[in-house]
């Protein structure tokens, strides 16, 4: 295989599902989100990007998160339910993407901004994890509340997550 600067950092991302509480440089949160704008898209605004920092707001996220989490079958009551169970891992940064619902394959150009984001991290060393977990917050009762708290704009689906912080060792 070729080796250069970019396929470096494709080859060596890891998902990270530890994190120490330190936060990530704004700077870095910047480039990173940009980056996950730079991802091809089929028509303008296809996107939304809900960015949580806020400790409290990210333990209140993951707590409604298992809440309907541990509706959806008897094996996520068990891995939602267990003891110190955490779908944020203690990440420090939450990003929810949220895709623009009149957008063709909108899941797709969400996915493709979440791996931008996530190789972006790696290249700054930032550690990083792709989750759904806090999706599951936006299937409930709950949805309007967070669409509200997050200013996801109507006609957009939340549709993945990425976690940004330090690796805790």
């Amino acid at each position: 295989m070729l080796v250069n600067e970019t396929l470096n950092v494709i080859m060596s991302r890891r998902s990270v599902r530890a994190y120490k509480p330190d936060p990530v440089p704004q700077n870095a949160l910047a480039s990173i989100l940009e980056a996950g704008g730079a991802a091809p898209y089929v028509v303008p605004k296809s996107r939304y990007c809900a960015v949580i920092q806020d400790k409290s707001q990210i333990e209140r996220l993951s707590k409604a998160a298992k809440e309907q989490g541990v509706k959806i079958s008897d094996s996520h009551r068990e891995l939602f339910s267990a003891p110190g169970f955490d779908g944020t891992y203690g990440a420090p940064v939450v990003i929810i993407v949220a895709g623009n619902e009149k957008t063709p394959q909108y899941e797709a150009v969400c996915g493709a901004s979440v791996q931008n984001m996530l190789l972006a991290a790696k290249s700054l060393g930032i550690a990083s994890c792709w989750v759904y977990f806090p999706i599951f917050a936006f299937h409930g009762a709950q949805e309007v509340l967070w669409r509200k708290e997050l200013r996801i704009p109507d006609g957009y689906r939340p549709c993945a997550a990425v976690l940004l912080g330090y690796a805790k060792e």
